[in-house]
């Protein structure tokens, strides 16, 4: 019998106030958006004039759920996303996918740009 959905939300939901935590202590302000089903949609935005790169926040958050930055360029059945990590997105975005568990779980984490 599989597992419903919700084992991944729950999971993702333990996860947030860690993750905010992390952000904040490097100048950034993090928010979920999308359903939690799949995967932990999070976006970044600096907060403080002196936030950090958005590499450190990727690092620092990748470190604390463990887990590991990869690209499913080999995957002829990739998305275009999965296929390059970051993907660059509209207004300077960049994502990121971390993926923890196996690929079992990850986190898609967009993160504004700073003004340099």
């Amino acid at each position: 019998m599989d597992k419903p959905k919700s084992y991944k939300a729950a999971t993702f939901a333990w996860m947030i106030p860690a993750i905010t935590e992390i952000a904040r202590g490097l100048g950034y302000a993090v928010g979920v958006h999308g359903s939690m089903h799949r995967d932990l949609d999070l976006i970044a935005v600096p907060w403080t004039e002196d936030a950090k790169s958005a590499e450190e926040l990727v690092e620092a958050i990748r470190s604390a759920v463990d887990g590991k930055i990869d690209t499913l360029a080999h995957d002829p059945n990739a998305s275009d996303q999965l296929r390059s990590n970051p993907s660059l997105k509209p207004h300077g975005r960049k994502a990121w996918s971390i993926y923890f568990s196996g690929r079992m779980f990850y986190i898609d984490l967009s993160v504004m740009p700073r003004k340099d």
